[in-house]
């Protein structure tokens, strides 16, 4: 394993995290915390399973509500060559992000509202939402900073990133899409999970209401440390998937043939075949 990039905004060293990828594979990614910064050597974003997803997910929360770390007087530069970033804006199926990349491509650099953004797990404030937020009947926290939103603004005063909420059908969606392909998530079975909608607190299930059935609300978190009960849940449903293709590989591996054993007897001596061998002569 390679050692810690240094943070290109505080030049500290960043930590190393393991997750899951895909084929049992491990995808190394750099976290700086007190930044609230993801780099992503070459293509290493894509190689993450929905259960790297969850990992990374969790960990993104461990700097909610810390003041961001002092910046370096230079401008961000790749943790490779020390080449300047630049600002690209990229496009995926969920829509468009921007992020920080490296000019010779060594990779690219996320806060952790524009990695949500990339997967297509956050979107921006609706009018009737950031009318609650001005008037004092909604409260929202950055998802990068964890700072206080305010209406008046559609960045965050403290970091810049822009004010998202969490989009939660298709975070769950998103988290478990090798569960269950390209195909609408399955109606959900057991106890459905309760979550109190940010407009009037009627609980809801995130994995079948897209709005709240008393207000009609879209379901959005207001922040990533409220996501612990949604991916317990995602981790628990690729946890299930990843048994039943085990279970169901072993079922239909052909059995090898084994010839069938017998006792061996006097018949079965090198003598014997001796024997045998002059008499056919």
């Amino acid at each position: 394993m390679s050692s810690p990039h240094p943070c290109p905004r505080c030049g500290h060293r960043m930590a190393h995290l393991s997750l899951n990828g895909h084929d049992q594979r491990l995808v190394e990614v750099d976290h700086c915390r007190d930044c609230r910064l993801v780099w992503f050597d070459d293509f290493e974003s894509v190689q993450l399973s929905g259960l790297g997803w969850v990992q990374l997910l969790r960990r993104l929360d461990e700097g909610g509500g810390l003041a961001l770390a002092p910046p370096l007087a230079q401008a961000p530069g790749c943790p490779h060559c020390r080449q300047a970033l630049k600002t690209v804006l990229n496009r995926t199926r969920f829509g468009a992000f921007a992020a920080l990349e490296c000019p010779i491509r060594h990779g690219h650099l996320h806060t952790h509202t524009g990695l949500l953004a990339e997967r297509g797990l956050v979107r921006a404030l609706l009018p009737p939402e950031r009318e609650r937020l001005r008037q004092g009947l909604l409260r929202l926290n950055c998802l990068n900073c964890g700072a206080p939103a305010d209406a008046r603004h559609d960045d965050c005063r403290f970091c810049g990133s822009a004010i998202v909420v969490v989009d939660l059908p298709r975070l769950l969606h998103a988290l478990t899409r090798e569960r269950h392909g390209h195909e609408p998530a399955p109606a959900p079975q057991g106890t459905p999970m309760a979550w109190p909608c940010l407009a009037c607190g009627h609980p809801l299930d995130p994995q079948r209401d897209a709005q709240c059935p008393s207000c009609g609300d879209p379901a959005a978190a207001p922040g990533l440390a409220e996501l612990a009960p949604l991916l317990d849940r995602a981790e628990q449903l690729l946890n299930d998937a990843a048994s039943q293709r085990l279970l169901d590989a072993a079922r239909t591996r052909p059995v090898a043939y084994e010839r069938p054993t017998r006792e061996r007897t006097w018949r079965d001596t090198q003598l014997a075949r001796l024997g045998r061998f002059f008499r056919s002569d």
